[in-house]
Order: C-alpha cells, then structure tokens, then sequence
C-alpha cells in the first residue's frame, strides 16, 4: 500500500529545500501570532501559562491550515495532482505523503514558535518543555490529518485557502480544548499524569481524523 510514499514525500521535501517558501510563511506567520498575543496580553501574570498554551495551539492552527494547502496547492496548479491520480499509486498512499508533508510544516513553525514562546515567556528550557513534547506531537498529527483532508476539499473552491480555517476550527474544537488544557498544565510545572486524560482525547481525536482522511480521501481527490 505503501509504495509510492517515499518518492512523493521526497519530492515535496526536495521542492520546499529549494525554495524555502513554505517554511518561511509558516515559521514568519507563527512567530506574528504569538508576538501579537505576547502584545495583547503580556508575558507575566498568575495566567502565564494559560496565555503561553493559547498563543502555542492558535499558532499551529495557522501553521496547519496554511501548510496543508501549500502541500496540495503546487500539485493543482502544476496539474501533478492529476498525473498521480492516475499513477499505479493508491490515493490512501497519495494522502499519507501529504500528510507527512504538512506534519512536517507544522512542525518546523511549531518548533520556532516554542523557542519564542521561552524567550517571551521566561519559560524554563528543561523539564517542562520536554513534558509539552508528548502534548505537541499528538496535536500535530490530528491537526495535520484533518487539515489535509478538508484542504483538499477546499481546494477545488475558489478562495479556498480562506474557506479552510472556517472547516477545520469547529472540528478540531475539542481537541484543540485538549490540546490547550494540556499544555497550559505542563507548562505550569504539572506532570503528565496530572493530563493523561487530556493526552488520551487527543489520542483519540488523532486516530479519528487521521482514519476519516484514510477512508474519505479516495472518494474526495475523485471528485476534483
């Protein structure tokens, strides 16, 4: 099933080494996000780590929307999208290199987000980043998932790129509500015990939106 992943991640990798485009518009539009919600509502306080959470999972719900449709956006117009439609390769192959893709994306803008995130903040560099890890990569690749399936949805619309973000918030609410209770806990110095359940609804959410993508995506690419 999986024949055919390697070559189309490393083209999409070797694409964006050579440009650079998309990492410098996620890592550039992130990093706004978070300096603006630094701005509105201060880096100290009693709620430090509640602001800290929020300007993290509304930076990746950006970086999300935004690296999903740049993941299938140069495939449309290049016309390539159709060219692997009808190659030997399986769409649920097609949908798991995308998938790769944007998780990738999102990581790199995640990863510059949360170094300024502990500037801004006067976050330790120790423990309590190491705990958000877990926190982190669950959310990442149930945002991935879901994004790559509705931009490929969005897509096909004109002014999809701004039709997405409208799709993708509401679904991902719970485990955006997760992901941000989570995190606002470890970074206020609890355990990861103290959220495993937290931790366990994102899990779940990851295996729901990375399986709806699995089964819908073939019906949905057929319909461009």
């Amino acid at each position: 099933m999986l024949e055919g992943f390697g070559p189309i991640l490393r083209k999409d990798l070797r694409l964006e080494v050579r440009t650079g485009e998309s990492t410098v518009v996620l890592v550039s539009i992130s990093v706004l996000i978070l300096v603006v919600m630094v701005l509105a509502f201060g880096p100290a306080g009693a709620r430090r780590a509640e602001v800290a959470a929020g300007a993290l999972w509304t930076a990746l719900i950006f970086a999300g929307t935004m690296g999903a449709t740049r993941a299938l956006l140069s495939e449309r117009e290049s016309g390539c999208l159709r060219g692997l439609l009808l190659s030997p390769v399986e769409p649920a192959t097609i949908y798991a290199a995308k998938l790769s893709v944007a998780m990738i994306f999102m990581a790199q803008a995640g990863i510059a987000v949360l170094v300024v995130l502990v500037l801004f903040f006067n976050l330790d560099f120790g423990g309590a980043l190491l705990r958000l890890l877990p926190v982190f990569l669950l959310g990442i690749v149930g945002l991935a998932a879901l994004c790559t399936l509705l931009a490929t949805v969005s897509g096909r619309v004109r002014a999809g790129a701004m039709l997405l973000p409208v799709m993708v918030v509401p679904l991902f609410a719970p485990a955006l509500i997760a992901g941000s209770k989570a995190s606002a806990a470890v970074l206020a110095g609890q355990p990861l015990g103290a959220v495993i359940t937290w931790l366990k609804l994102l899990g779940a959410f990851d295996v729901l939106f990375v399986t709806a993508g699995y089964l819908l995506f073939e019906h949905v690419i057929f319909e461009d």
